[in-house]
């Protein structure tokens, strides 16, 4: 009876050493998969609020002025919503998304290949872009290692026959 005695005692230091050495490790691991999940979350956040974006650029004034867009020679007009007046569509962006800054928001004015060639008012789209939008990574602060990552950039493009044009 006194070599069994001895042989769980023996056992329980080993399961406390096991213990010690993968709780870390599992935690690590828990921690990060929750932090995947919150940049992912935050993407599809940026994403819903480009789609809220073109939605709302589509069928309100442009952000800038669209007079030099000719559809003939299928030309393009962007706009930088740090350098345009996009406070509207910022304020309907942020909304969804509230780390959106303006610098990171582009807003393409373009002619569609859609409907008919003889339309005589050819079909526009607006694009809305976020791009170089940063994230802050909690658990690498925490650790010491770099904490900012850059989200990948994202488009929403609507077509519509119905934009304000001038």
């Amino acid at each position: 009876m006194v070599n069994k005695t001895v042989k769980k005692r023996s056992q329980g230091g080993a399961v406390m050493v096991e213990m010690a050495l993968t709780l870390p490790v599992f935690l690590l691991l828990v921690f990060a998969i929750i932090e995947l999940a919150l940049v992912i979350f935050d993407f599809t956040r940026a994403v819903d609020a480009t789609r809220a974006g073109a939605r709302y650029a589509i069928v309100n004034d442009p952000v800038t002025d669209i007079s030099t867009l000719d559809c003939s020679s299928v030309t393009e007009v962007t706009a930088t919503c740090d350098s345009a007046g996009c406070t509207d569509l910022m304020g309907k962006m942020t909304a969804l998304y509230r780390k959106l800054e303006e610098e990171n928001v582009a807003v393409r004015y373009g002619c569609s290949s859609t409907g008919f060639s003889g339309n005589p008012n050819p079909v526009r789209e607006v694009s809305v872009s976020i791009t170089g939008q940063e994230y802050e990574l909690i658990l690498p602060a925490l650790i010491g290692f770099e904490s900012t990552i850059t989200l990948p950039p994202f488009t929403s493009t609507r077509v519509s026959e119905d934009m304000y044009t001038p």
